[in-house]
């Protein structure tokens, strides 16, 4: 699924690193029984590459610094390993997104052996969960990776993994997930690039309406922009993962909210996003934004309003503003059963 939060007006981003979980299909050659356990394997063609990623524009990181929490993991240049398996409850791709210790939290229920991880570690580091979805065979898996010279630099790339050639995999539906930690420099947006497994599981919104306030520093003027643009939402369950592709153009001239976040949907619809970065609609030092979203229409129309998380400070710039959005694209289609089962 290779997006970019750039293609639908912004930019997403997704680093990668290198998961030996379990799934796909490939063309079967030969099947042995395994002489130690008796568990039935075969041996696989490489199966087709999946579509190369694009990039999904939104400004993000850099240097990861290990915070609070034990992280006791494999790491790849900046990218930490916090968890990966073959097998997932989650059976759609999926990406979840942490930015705070109460997004952070949610995904703990579903992952017990995630490490402890503060308000302070999120302070310069995001943590991002990909769930690769439904594989009818083993050697599959998910793949995290930087790409420093895509959009300006600090692109997490997150790639599908298949079965090498001539590989001996499990006959056996597979569910692949890896989840890591990324450094976010200076609290800035989190880009994303996506895999075509992935891209297909967002569905687009258009922005119509929208309206966004720019308050606070010394003077104490408030600036207001149109805003316009794009959405693309990714849901699991009680879960709905934004990416954000938002322009604006204002006094001060033009401004973009490119950022990516998960939050939680209640039975009624109502999103709640513990922290959206606010891009260039608040000018340095600023505060990040809450939001609280509101599905309608057997989700076909979505309406948002900002908030700024910290009260208004004389040295600091915070906002405020609301969108209405309308689906362009019908629901992705689930490709396994019970994909909608709770982590």
């Amino acid at each position: 699924m290779k997006t970019t939060v750039r293609n639908f007006g912004g930019a997403l981003i997704l680093a990668a690193l290198v998961l030996n979980a379990t799934g796909a299909s490939a063309c079967t050659v030969k099947t042995r029984e395994d002489a130690g356990n008796g568990q039935s394997t075969r041996r696989t063609q490489p199966a087709q590459p999946s579509t190369q990623p694009s990039t999904q524009p939104a400004p993000l990181a850099s240097p990861v610094s290990e915070g609070e929490g034990n992280l006791e993991t494999k790491v790849s240049g900046e990218i930490k390993e916090l968890a990966a398996g073959g097998f997932s409850s989650v059976k759609d791709a999926f990406v979840f997104v942490a930015r705070d210790a109460q997004t952070y939290a949610t995904l703990r229920q579903w992952h017990e052996q995630l490490p402890p991880l503060g308000a302070d570690f999120f302070k310069a580091n995001a943590v991002v969960a990909a769930y690769l979805g439904q594989r009818s065979s083993g050697g599959y898996g998910v793949q995290f990776t930087r790409d420093d010279a895509a959009a300006g630099g600090n692109v997490l790339r997150v790639s599908e993994k298949s079965p090498g050639k001539n590989a001996i995999t499990t006959m056996a539906l597979t569910y692949a997930f890896r989840i890591v930690s990324v450094p976010v420099k200076d609290e800035r947006p989190l880009a994303l690039a996506l895999d075509a497994a992935w891209q297909e599981a967002a569905r687009p919104y258009k922005v119509g309406a929208g309206e966004f306030t720019r308050m606070g520093g010394f003077a104490g003027r408030p600036e207001r922009s149109k805003l316009a643009g794009e959405l693309r939402i990714m849901r699991h369950a009680q879960l709905a993962t934004v990416f954000f592709a938002l322009e604006g153009t204002g006094a001060e001239g033009k401004h973009a909210l490119q950022d990516v976040a998960t939050g939680t949907v209640t039975p009624e619809g109502a999103l709640t996003l513990a922290r959206v970065d606010p891009g260039s609609f608040v000018p340095p030092p600023r505060h990040p934004l809450r939001a609280r979203g509101q599905f309608a229409e057997g989700e076909n129309k979505f309406s948002l309003t900002f908030e700024v998380l910290e009260a208004k400070v004389n040295d600091g710039y915070g906002g405020q503003g609301k969108l209405e959005a309308t689906a362009t694209a019908p629901p992705p289609k689930k490709r396994a059963a019970g994909g909608d089962d709770p982590m």
